[in-house]
């Protein structure tokens, strides 16, 4: 129903972590329109700043990005967010923009090892640039949320399985910075409504998770 595909998911999303122990301090969110606007819902939920990063876009890939009449989509900016979603912050600036030519920027075309690198670096420059701890909620595609989920459960692939749509996942690790990362749920989808809640409408995977 439109309700479901509208914002009635990612109002499940949030309201999931506003309840939270804890609650995200940041949220970050790929400038892609709808990832946008899921970030801005739950940022504003948890009352926590929104932050527009460019290297948790989707993946960079002529399947996602290149429509039937050969169009490209492209991502709008944080500015142009701004004026719709009043939680951006506009003084972060993205730790991993695009670049071309740049490793581990985004780049189009991205092979699946390529959004593997550029996933891995991104998470990298976030957490590297956190001066203390905070819990962080991050908001992308099926692709890069699979590609991120790799890289915190040590590239342990029997951890990884496809994403549904609204699906939640919480990794955790002590106030160390060298500590290893904890699953403690994948792809949840208990809060979503409707058909959603089981998990299997709206299921995306990259080949090597299937």
């Amino acid at each position: 129903t439109p309700q479901v595909e509208g914002v009635a998911p990612p109002k499940a999303v949030a309201d999931k972590l506003c309840n939270s122990t804890p609650k995200p301090d940041v949220v970050y969110a790929d400038p892609f329109l709808r990832c946008t606007h899921t970030g801005h819902i739950i940022a504003s939920t948890v009352q926590a700043p929104l932050k527009i990063e460019e290297g948790l876009t989707e993946w960079q890939t002529p399947s996602l990005l290149v429509g039937p009449k050969g169009a490209m989509t492209h991502p709008r900016t944080a500015e142009d967010h701004k004026k719709r979603f009043d939680a951006i912050d506009l003084t972060y600036s993205s730790l991993n923009p695009a670049e071309e030519g740049k490793a581990g920027a985004p780049n189009f075309e991205e092979s699946v090892e390529d959004l593997k690198i550029r996933c891995s670096a991104t998470l990298d420059k976030i957490f590297g640039a956190m001066d203390t701890p905070q819990n962080a909620a991050i908001v992308s595609h099926a692709p890069c949320n699979q590609m991120m989920a790799l890289y915190l459960a040590g590239q342990d692939t029997n951890l990884v399985k496809p994403w549904s749509l609204g699906g939640v996942t919480c990794f955790s690790r002590s106030h160390d910075k060298d500590a290893q990362w904890t699953l403690e749920y994948f792809s949840d989808t208990d809060h979503m409504p409707g058909e959603y809640k089981e998990g299997v409408k709206g299921r995306w995977s990259l080949p090597d998770f299937q």
